[in-house]
């Protein structure tokens, strides 16, 4: 579902080390968090970035209800150690409509629960992590995976050595390498669309469509 993104309220409920790096990550953003959990020390951590704050039991539907969870427009619910709880979480929440929930997951059959019970997205940090380090020990010239869907994906990555100093026309990179690539971050600045008479650089930053 497409969601405006223009103030977006967000409600994170579960602040381990995931939830937390999402909750810092949309204060970034300057976007309104809820931020949930069951523990005091770990609310008093994330009052450095946000100040709407809940003590509350997740597990408890009633508690969600209480919460006005359907005037948010994203929930996610990061309690991954507490699985019974992300499935009551999950199915309260698109049950008060939430437009986008996404939830973290610790391995592919609660993946697979959670999506038939109505997730919009399951997250598996650890397996998603991994993915990303083992493609940066193959492909040192690897940054990182921005999107997959499939068997593409849409990757930031450095030139390699040996296409410094030539064209985007000269090193036929589409044909050669089964790679489109859609923009160049060159001096903070970016490039789109990619000229064909474009030296490659060391520092530069490639933007890529990529079948694997």
């Amino acid at each position: 579902m497409d969601i405006d993104r223009t103030n977006l309220q967000f409600a994170v409920f579960g602040l381990g080390r995931f939830g937390m790096s999402i909750v810092r990550t949309l204060a970034d953003y300057d976007a309104t968090v809820l931020a949930c959990d069951i523990k005091e020390e770990r609310l008093n951590e994330a009052a450095d970035y946000t100040s709407h704050l809940v003590q509350a039991d997740v597990s408890d539907a009633d508690t969600l209800k209480g919460l006005d969870l359907g005037d948010f427009d994203v929930v996610v619910l990061a309690m991954g150690e507490n699985f019974e709880a992300a499935i009551m979480a999950t199915m309260t929440a698109k049950e008060l409509g939430v437009p986008k929930v996404v939830v973290k997951a610790l391995g592919q059959r609660q993946k697979k629960i959670l999506e038939r019970l109505g997730a919009d997205r399951v997250i598996l940090p650890e397996i998603e992590m991994g993915e990303k380090i083992a493609h940066s020990l193959v492909d040192p010239d690897m940054i990182d995976i921005l999107e997959r869907a499939g068997r593409q994906a849409i990757t930031e990555l450095h030139p390699r050595a040996q296409w410094v100093g030539h064209t985007v026309a000269d090193l036929d990179i589409r044909n050669k390498y089964d790679y489109n690539i859609m923009a160049v971050i060159r001096d903070q600045k970016i490039i789109i669309p990619v000229p064909a008479d474009l030296t490659m650089q060391t520092d530069d930053v490639l933007i890529m469509l990529s079948t694997e």
